[in-house]
């Protein structure tokens, strides 16, 4: 799965957390932008990159 924010097109996001103010965002935020990233920012049909792929293979088998 694979992130871009529909604002800006940026793949970079950064996490966040909540500070002193019980209002202020908790999450993930783009890195270019600074929007909260959505579920519309997720992009869950896109192909799994094959080092990854293999990487997960080998947590299973070992």
């Amino acid at each position: 799965m694979k992130v871009r924010c529909t604002s800006c097109g940026s793949k970079k996001f950064v996490y966040t957390s909540k500070g002193e103010n019980p209002t202020e965002h908790h999450g993930a935020v783009c890195a270019n932008c600074n929007k909260p990233l959505t579920l519309k920012d997720l992009l869950p049909l896109t192909p799994m990159d094959p080092i990854i792929k293999c990487l997960i293979g080998q947590r299973k088998t070992g």
